[in-house]
């Protein structure tokens, strides 16, 4: 990570996933490192005309589920939100996956979705001022 970087701490400790911002002229880059057994997952989401400042006073230190739980044991699935902002939120489509050795690999993703937040575990239209 680079030192011109924010890093985000999370509000839970034993969160063990990274996540930072990364300014961009064009607005700013909202990356995350999903930490599972096997090899770790790098997440990016591109922000335009979304700054830095938008973002962290946005920040909760926890991502917001917008989805029940899928759990069988060997797949984890969860919708989250980690931003809501003015024009839309960030989503994070939380994939988890037991290998067959024990192991679990993450199948992650970030998205940015406009005109949604996360309200009361759904995901509803950002209201108009």
């Amino acid at each position: 990570m680079d030192a011109n970087n924010t890093l985000l701490a999370w509000s839970d400790s034993l969160i063990p996933h990274q996540i930072w911002l990364e300014q961009q002229p064009s607005g700013c880059r909202v990356m995350m490192k999903v930490v599972k057994d096997v090899e770790p997952e790098i997440l990016v989401c591109d922000l335009n005309d979304i700054h830095e400042n938008d973002l962290l006073q946005s920040w909760k230190g926890e991502a917001f589920s917008v989805s029940p739980a899928y759990n069988d044991g060997a797949l984890f699935s969860q919708t989250r939100v980690l931003f809501n902002l003015a024009t839309g939120c960030v989503v994070w489509v939380v994939t988890h996956i037991a290998m067959p050795d024990g192991q679990k690999m993450s199948a992650d993703r970030l998205v940015f979705v406009p005109n949604m937040n996360a309200q009361r575990e759904k995901l509803t239209a950002v209201e108009s001022l």
